[in-house]
C-alpha cells in the first residue's frame, strides 16, 4: 500500500476538521464567525508549513484551538470532580480504573460509534486486544489519540482534568456510586423504559 505523503496527510486533517466544524455550524452549534475563525487558523498553519500532524505539539495546538470551538466544555462534565467524591487523592488513578472494565471500553466504543463520524473502528479493535494485557494502562488522553474519541476530552496543567459528555459521565457515576446506579435504575423502572 503507497504511503501518504506528509502534504496529502495535512490536507487530508485540514479537511476533515473543516468539514467538522461546518457541519456543527449548519446545526447552530458553532457560529459563524468562529467556523472562519478556525478555517483561517488551520489555513495559516498549513500555508505556513506549521502544521506537522506527526509533530506531538503542533497537533495539540491545533486540537486546542478546534477543542475550544467545538466541544462546548459548559455541556461536558467533570469526571475529575466526580472522581474525587470516589477518592480525593487521586482521581486519575479512579478513572484509569474505570477504563480498566471491558464493559466501559465496549460502552464508549457504541458512544463513539453512535455520535462520532472519525471514529476509528480498526484501532478501537486493536485496543480492545492490548487492554487485556495487565500491564496495559489506559488513560482518557490514550483512549482520545487510539481512537479519534469526541465523548472525553482531557487536558492537562492547571485547570486540566478529564470531562465527558453527560451520557458517558452517568456511566462513570453509576460505576462508582452504588446508591447512584441503584437510583437510575429505579427510575427507569418507575418510568418504564427499562
Amino acid at each position: 500500500m503507497e504511503r501518504a505523503s506528509q502534504s496529502e496527510l495535512l490536507w487530508a486533517y485540514a479537511i476533515t476538521r473543516d468539514e467538522y466544524a461546518k457541519r456543527l455550524s449548519e446545526k447552530s452549534l458553532l457560529k459563524a464567525e468562529d467556523l472562519e475563525f478556525i478555517r483561517d487558523r488551520i489555513f495559516e498553519l498549513i500555508n505556513r508549513g506549521e502544521a506537522n500532524i506527526h509533530d506531538p505539539k503542533e497537533n495539540q495546538r491545533l486540537q486546542a484551538v478546534v477543542e475550544k470551538y467545538l466541544y462546548p466544555a459548559d455541556d461536558y462534565i467533570s469526571l475529575t470532580d466526580i472522581a474525587k467524591r470516589f477518592d480525593s487523592g487521586s482521581p486519575s488513578y479512579v478513572i484509569q480504573s474505570w477504563l480498566r472494565s471491558r464493559n466501559t471500553i465496549a460502552f464508549l466504543g457504541q458512544w463513539e460509534r453512535e455520535n462520532n463520524p472519525n471514529f476509528d473502528e480498526q484501532a478501537f479493535q486493536q485496543l480492545i486486544v492490548d487492554v487485556r494485557s495487565p500491564s496495559y494502562t489506559l488513560t482518557p488522553a490514550r483512549w482520545i489519540e487510539r481512537v479519534s474519541a469526541i465523548g472525553i476530552i482531557s487536558r492537562r496543567g492547571k485547570n486540566g482534568g478529564t470531562t465527558a459528555h453527560p451520557f458517558i459521565a452517568c456511566d462513570f457515576e453509576m460505576w462508582g456510586d452504588a446508591l447512584f446506579r441503584r437510583d437510575v435504575i429505579s427510575q427507569l423502572i418507575k418510568d418504564k423504559k427499562f
